[in-house]
């Protein structure tokens, strides 16, 4: 098994978060503010994976695509993360749109076996184990 580490660091700026991805900063806000929320990264992460995992597989396999397009939607009720408690906090369903453009007869193969493995994909439809340490200074 090859295991490798992710890693990323935030500190709170006002009411954003200034996350740091390989010393890259990037600035994460709250709803309704002017910076993108930990939601819309989230979905980022996701439709980028996807095509960077079709793009990966058609490479390995030898398929030529000429472009990947996409859309994806994140739907959350509000009224979890203001605490009611039978509501979830978090996204409640997510919904990819993509377009794919190659005249290979292969590539409905590339696009499942890319659902299979499409490491964000995995990540959002099965539990993940989740290790809080909370440290507190005064």
């Amino acid at each position: 098994m090859t295991v490798i580490t992710f890693t990323a660091e935030g500190r709170l700026d006002g009411d954003k978060v200034i996350v740091d991805l390989n010393g890259t900063e990037i600035k994460v806000g709250l709803l309704g503010s002017d910076n993108p929320t930990p939601e819309e990264f989230c979905l980022a992460s996701a439709i980028s994976c996807l095509i960077l995992t079709v793009y990966y597989i058609a490479r390995e396999k030898g398929v030529t695509i000429n472009s990947i397009e996409g859309y994806i939607e994140g739907k959350m009720d509000t009224k979890g993360f203001q605490g009611v408690e039978e509501v979830p906090p978090g996204l409640l369903e997510v919904s990819y749109e993509l377009i794919v453009y190659s005249k290979d007869s292969r590539i409905s193969d590339i696009l499942k076996e890319a659902e299979e493995r499409c490491p964000m994909r995995d990540t959002l439809t099965r539990s993940v184990k989740v290790n809080i340490n909370w440290k507190i200074k005064s």
